[in-house]
């Protein structure tokens, strides 16, 4: 029997035991995060817009939790550079979802498929 992950966007989930390498299942992720927040803004549903934004989130929070710990091995600058680029990302996703307006979720796509992007080089 197949099991569904729990991650919304199943990448964390499935790049274990995958073909997948951890970086690419990462990238995975955010590409994924970044085509149902561009979808959402797109078709303008208030539903679609906010469990687009709030699993963008979740993304996003999952990061902060892997990033905080000092015993990270990714050095301490990019690391700091992250962690506050998540906290920006949690400042754009509270004003998307308060204006609605579709630029102000693009501004998150654009961040997600970087991230994916820099993943992957």
């Amino acid at each position: 029997m197949i099991r569904k992950p729990t991650d919304p966007y199943g990448a964390y989930g499935m790049a274990q035991g995958s073909a997948l390498s951890l970086r690419q299942g990462d990238s995975l992720a955010f590409t994924r995060a970044a085509n149902a927040l561009e979808q959402a803004a797109k078709n303008g549903d208030r539903t679609a817009r906010e469990q687009a934004l709030k699993r963008n989130q979740l993304l996003w929070t999952q990061v902060q939790r892997l990033l905080v710990p000092d015993s990270h091995p990714m050095p301490a600058k990019l690391r700091a550079d992250m962690l506050s680029l998540s906290l920006f990302v949690d400042r754009q996703t509270v004003k998307a979802l308060v204006s609605g307006e579709a630029e102000d979720m693009l501004a998150l796509v654009d961040i997600d498929r970087q991230v994916a992007a820099g993943l992957l080089e």
